[in-house]
């Protein structure tokens, strides 16, 4: 059939057989977004509702887990709402995910009183289309030694996790794929017998066989929060154990801390990255109640009124001052294509085209708190002594989507600026700023005090002498609005732009 077909129009859907025919002819036309079809048609006027994606399951088997709790969690802790089910006598079991979500950096959990089972899950891939039927996948395909779900697989979600904290990732922007290699390189190495690894997966197996049926949820054995040990204290005091099997019970989590530290020096992060390109990742905050870099209130809505309709963008480009190759090309320039390309994602300074998000989705880290984020793929290059960074200029606006600058634009007749330096070592850019701050990287007229650094203008960290600072990198930043460095901003969900490894 002649793909021109696609564009002819067509009766509106009354019945679902009329959705039923579309199918058909949809199947038909080679050309044609079968979603972006039945978008169009089936949501037109009083029609059929777009369908749900069909859903995922994913089975497994838990060693001595009969009857066990199953739910999957992140890895801070945080349960996954609506996905759970209860182990078979043999301890088999089904979840059902949801088709539209999939599952992403995420843990198995198996729970029966005290006893507890972790299986890491990098990836199960979402659903690409209403139209693709449910899928079937089974844990032992995506969780690296995880033929059932036993010590040695809470062992591994422990290293795993433990190992992208060490790696100073945020576990929601850890790679999928190179926690998967990661793992993978961890049993491998387990399997050999590396003493470290060996003695760790002990420890684990020794709690495993301590662990009580029955008991509160406070006192599972290992823990998945960010601060602290993974081993539960709590567990100890309910549950006394022999760590190291000298034959006396252990009152503390060292001896747990220390082997978990010496296995994680045994395996590599393993992760590859994309040359000549980093995820950016540009976050800001409308918040009346902060204080600027000078610690003085400051008015996100100086230059732009507040209204409930309105929303966060951004937009910018490449800062002229990044070096552009001509002719003969030169160490660390971009070419032509690179600046354009750039240009184009950031919105090339039209205002309120490049839309920034609040709702979880797109990279943001949490929905609905007041942080809004945007994310690039952007060229890097590594800094050198001779070499400088790339540059970019960008600029918030809170508006309607198509509005021009007026009313909508944090301060005119100025840009911010950022060079693209991985400061912390995560394969990401991260720069957060207060919407409206006129103290921060904002190039000219900036009023950050003299006695603070200020220069009057943002310059760059090779142009700044001893009494001027620049503000012009991912750094350490006041995450709260109270005027103190908290630390380096999440980069919510956005992942490092990793490759596979070469074999």
């Amino acid at each position: 059939m002649d793909s021109r077909l696609c564009s002819k129009s067509r009766p509106l859907l009354a019945k679902p057989l009329a959705l039923t025919a579309l199918c058909v002819v949809a199947l038909a036309c080679n050309a044609c977004s079968l979603d972006g079809l039945f978008l169009t048609e089936a949501t037109r006027g009083n029609n059929q509702p777009m369908p749900d994606p069909a859903p995922l399951t994913l089975t497994g088997q838990i060693a001595g887990g009969s009857k066990a709790e199953v739910t999957v969690r992140g890895g801070t802790g945080e349960v996954v709402a609506g996905v759970a089910t209860t182990a078979g006598d043999a301890g088999a079991f089904a979840l059902t995910i949801d088709g539209a979500a999939g599952m992403q950096n995420s843990v198995v959990q198996a729970r029966m009183g005290r006893r507890q089972w972790l299986a890491v899950v990098p990836l199960l891939p979402k659903q690409t289309s209403v139209l693709s039927p449910p899928k079937t996948y089974a844990l032992k395909d995506l969780s690296p030694g995880a033929l059932q779900m036993d010590a040695t697989t809470s062992a591994l979600a422990v290293l795993g996790i433990a190992k992208v904290r060490a790696m100073k990732l945020s576990w929601p922007s850890a790679s999928s794929s190179a926690l998967t290699e990661t793992l993978i390189g961890a049993h491998k190495k387990l399997l050999e017998g590396d003493p470290a690894l060996t003695a760790f997966a002990q420890i684990v197996a020794n709690i495993h066989a301590q662990a009580a049926t029955t008991g509160t949820p406070d006192q599972l054995p290992l823990r998945l929060a960010e601060a602290g040990s993974f081993l539960n204290l709590a567990f100890l005091q309910a549950n006394p154990t022999d760590l190291d099997m000298d034959g006396q019970p252990d009152a503390t989590t060292a001896i747990f801390d220390a082997a978990l530290a010496a296995a994680l020096q045994s395996f590599e992060y393993n992760a590859c990255y994309q040359p000549r390109h980093v995820a950016v990742v540009i976050e800001t905050k409308l918040d009346e109640s902060a204080l600027d870099r000078n610690c003085i209130a400051l008015n996100p809505y100086t230059w732009t009124e507040k209204a409930p309709s309105k929303q966060v963008f951004v937009t910018g480009g490449i800062h002229p001052d990044t070096l552009l190759c001509t002719g003969a090309a030169a160490p660390g320039c971009l070419t032509s294509a690179e600046v354009d390309k750039a240009n184009t994602a950031m919105g090339n300074w039209v205002p309120n085209t490049i839309p920034m998000f609040d709702d979880g989705s797109h990279g943001d880290g949490k929905a609905g708190d007041g942080v809004w984020t945007a994310s690039f793929d952007l060229p890097y290059i590594e800094p050198t002594h001779d070499v400088n960074p790339v540059r970019i200029a960008y600029k918030f606006t809170f508006g309607l989507a198509g509005q021009g600058w007026t009313d909508s634009e944090e301060f005119p007749g100025n840009q911010r600026v950022l060079e693209l330096i991985d400061v912390d070592g995560d394969h990401i850019v991260t720069r957060f700023d207060y919407f409206g701050d006129e103290t921060g990287n904002k190039d000219k007229k900036n009023g950050l005090f003299a006695s603070a650094g200020g220069c009057g203008e943002m310059k760059w960290p090779n142009q700044t002498t001893a009494d001027c600072v620049s503000d012009t990198r991912e750094r350490a930043t006041d995450l709260n609005g109270d005027c103190k460095v908290d630390g380096f901003a999440a980069p919510g969900t956005t992942t490092p732009l990793s490759i596979p490894c070469p074999n």
